[in-house]
């Protein structure tokens, strides 16, 4: 998901300068990038059971897989971005909701999301990660789980974004 994000700076630093979530455009270049690494089958909004529906599905060597994507805007000040509040702690309850929701799926699962803007080099949301992984009981860490990454908004200034990926696999129901 880094590879995508990173290939299109212009994208985010327009986002990253509203607070808007990218949520549907990352989405639809996820899965561009996907079947181009041989995913099959890529459904968008894939059934998952019980009426639930994953942002992504696909089969990879025949083993199906679904993903859930987030992109969780902060509310910390930043030059150049909109002084916008925006509730952070709804983003990582819905984090929280869409990791149990694969742990009751039939495939593989993957939460991936993207906290953004963030003040470079400021590590207050490793709080957030923290509290994703005492609610879902799966361990997480930022060196096992997440990548950063710098975007530089139209004002010049720069601002940075995190992005976490993490298997829900094999937990118990």
């Amino acid at each position: 998901m880094l590879s995508v994000l990173n290939g299109h700076e212009a994208v985010l630093a327009l986002a990253f300068r509203q607070r808007a979530k990218f949520e549907g455009w990352l989405k639809l270049e996820l899965a561009v990038n996907l079947a181009a690494h041989g995913a099959r089958s890529l459904v968008l909004e894939a059934p998952c059971g019980a009426g639930q529906r994953a942002d992504l599905g696909f089969t990879m060597d025949g083993v199906p897989y679904l993903i859930e994507l987030k992109t969780a805007n902060t509310n910390w000040r930043l030059p150049g971005v909109a002084p916008k509040t925006r509730p952070i702690t709804k983003n990582i309850s819905g984090i929280v909701t869409d990791a149990r929701k694969l742990m009751r799926c039939q495939a593989r699962g993957f939460v991936a999301f993207v906290l953004f803007p963030l003040p470079v080099a400021d590590y207050r949301w490793a709080h957030y990660l923290q509290r994703v992984s005492s609610q879902t009981g799966i361990a997480l860490s930022e060196d096992g789980h997440c990548r950063r990454t710098n975007v530089r908004l139209p004002n010049g200034e720069g601002c940075e974004a995190v992005v976490c990926c993490f298997s829900v696999s094999g937990l118990a129901r």
